[in-house]
């Protein structure tokens, strides 16, 4: 659920009035709030939602932890490591994950049958080479 509306009208009183049922039924509540101090950070509000929401499963026994981290692996699939970038709690419960390198290195050189190199200068960036052939 989202609620939006002007500062003071009562949003955060609604959300703690929901929030009472859905933690006495052992459900997963998360909260996120946009305010002044993250406004530059885009979706800063689901960042700190997700966040909360991974505090939670941490709580869990190592048995549902389990089960977590497969349908979260099952649904992010070789994908996963992006979001451990953004929240990086993710990876306490899915465990360390290849690289997006690697898998970007896996998909040019074995699906693509490419290659992928770089030249980096220390204090000047590294510039990626991608070449895939056309035929």
């Amino acid at each position: 659920m989202l609620i939006a509306g002007f500062s003071g009208i009562g949003k955060t009183a609604v959300v703690n009035e929901v929030h009472k049922p859905i933690v006495r039924q052992r459900g997963y509540f998360i909260k996120g709030k946009f305010d002044q101090f993250g406004h530059n950070i885009p979706f800063s509000a689901f960042l700190q939602a997700f966040r909360d929401l991974m505090g939670q499963l941490l709580s869990e026994s190592n048995d549902q932890l389990e089960v977590w981290k497969t349908k979260i692996l099952g649904a992010l699939g070789e994908n996963a490591q992006v979001l451990v970038e953004v929240i990086p709690e993710l990876e306490w419960i899915i465990g360390k994950q290849p690289s997006i390198l690697s898998i970007a290195r896996q998909i040019v050189e074995q699906t693509h049958r490419g290659k992928l190199s770089c030249i980096s200068v220390p204090r000047e960036g590294t510039e990626f080479i991608i070449q895939i052939p056309i035929s």
